[in-house]
């Protein structure tokens, strides 16, 4: 996906500051599919992964919901 000229975007590092949490943890859930807010940005620019900015921030202020919990608890039975 383009983005377009004015679209801001986050690194891999900027989402792992953001969500408090491992490169480990973020590659293992983004490969699951349990973090459908990142939406990489192509083409790449080198090595490097670009994700919309919109849609981390609209994460982060709770108003992301698409019927799974993303990044909580799991309930116990």
């Amino acid at each position: 996906m383009t983005p377009p000229p004015d679209a801001r975007c986050y690194t891999v590092a900027d989402i792992l500051a953001k969500l408090h949490m491992s490169y480990r943890t973020f590659h293992r859930l983004k490969t699951a599919g349990r973090l459908p807010f990142c939406e990489e940005i192509r083409p790449r620019l080198g090595n490097i992964s670009r994700y919309r900015a919109d849609l981390v921030d609209r994460y982060l202020r709770n108003e992301w919901y698409d019927g799974i919990a993303v990044l909580g608890r799991r309930r116990r039975a």
